[in-house]
């Protein structure tokens, strides 16, 4: 059985919507979790990907997958992304 996370309402509203969402590089479009697993669906540029931890993206790795959240790491830093809305 699949866990699921709940997409907040301006996420959903904004998923139905021509360029609602940011024009970023890289966007979090959701999480899901299985049973020893998690993977992420994200925007990449004009695509979309799912990742699982230890991908490579955009010139960093995936460090974790949470709900509603990825830990991505370049280097000696970490960026967290999060679901838009949240």
């Amino acid at each position: 059985m699949t866990d699921q996370t709940e997409s907040p309402a301006t996420t959903l509203a904004a998923a139905t919507q021509k360029n609602a969402l940011p024009n970023e590089r890289l966007i979090l479009l959701g999480t899901m979790h299985g049973p020893g697993s998690a993977r992420a669906l994200l925007r990449v540029g004009g695509r979309v990907e799912t990742v699982t931890s230890g991908d490579r993206i955009d010139g960093g790795t995936v460090a974790a997958i949470g709900d509603g959240v990825l830990i991505l790491a370049r280097g000696r830093t970490t960026e967290r992304l999060a679901l838009p809305g949240i």
